[in-house]
C-alpha cells in the first residue's frame, strides 16, 4: 500500500507542511510520482508516523512537566512508562540486529559453500579436459601411423603388391 503526504499527515494528525519538512530533512524519496503527487512506501510511511507519534509523546511529557497541578509521582510514573516503552523498542531492535547477524552469517556460509563447489567443478572439468586431450592425442598418433602405412602401401609397385614383399 502506498501513502501520499496528505494521507500520512491525516494519520499522524499533523499538517501536510510538517510531513513535507520531515521528508526534506530526512531525504525520503517517493517510490513513485503521478503528476504532482508523491507516493511513499509503507515502510517510509511507518517511519514517519512513528516519528510524529514520538514527537507527540514528547510534547505531552513536556506539558505534564510544565503543568504545576500534576504531582511529582504522576510525572515519575509518566517517565517510567516512557522508559519502559523505549526499553521495549530497544529490545526489539536488538532482536532485529541479532536476526540480521544470523542471516548474514548464513549468507556468508552459503557463499563459501558455493565457492568450494565451483572450485571443485573447475578442477573436475580440468581433469576431464586433460584426460580427453590425452585420449585424442593417442588417437591422432594412431591415425598418423595408419596414414604412413597406407602411404607405404600405395607407393609399392605392382609386382611387390602381387607377391607380397
Amino acid at each position: 500500500m502506498e501513502y501520499t503526504r496528505k494521507k500520512i499527515a491525516e494519520e499522524a494528525q499533523v499538517s501536510p507542511q510538517k510531513v513535507f519538512r520531515y521528508i526534506k530533512a530526512h531525504n525520503v524519496e517517493p517510490t513513485k510520482r503521478v503528476g504532482r503527487t508523491d507516493y511513499f512506501s509503507e515502510l517510509d510511511a511507518h517511519e514517519m508516523l512513528t516519528f510524529f507519534a514520538e514527537e507527540r509523546k514528547e510534547k505531552e511529557v513536556n506539558q505534564i512537566s510544565s503543568d504545576d497541578t500534576i504531582s511529582k509521582d504522576e510525572y515519575i510514573t509518566a517517565l517510567k512508562d516512557q522508559v519502559q516503552d523505549l526499553q521495549k523498542r530497544l529490545d526489539s531492535k536488538e532482536d532485529e540486529v541479532s536476526e540480521l547477524h544470523r542471516l548474514l552469517s548464513q549468507e556468508q556460509q552459503l557463499a563459501r559453500t558455493e565457492q568450494a563447489k565451483r572450485l571443485e567443478l573447475e578442477t573436475t572439468n580440468t581433469k576431464l579436459i586433460e584426460a580427453n586431450t590425452d585420449v585424442l592425442n593417442q588417437k591422432d598418433i594412431k591415425i598418423q601411423e595408419l596414414e604412413k602405412k597406407l602411404l607405404k602401401e600405395q607407393n609399392k609397385g605392382f609386382w611387390t603388391k602381387l607377391f607380397g614383399r
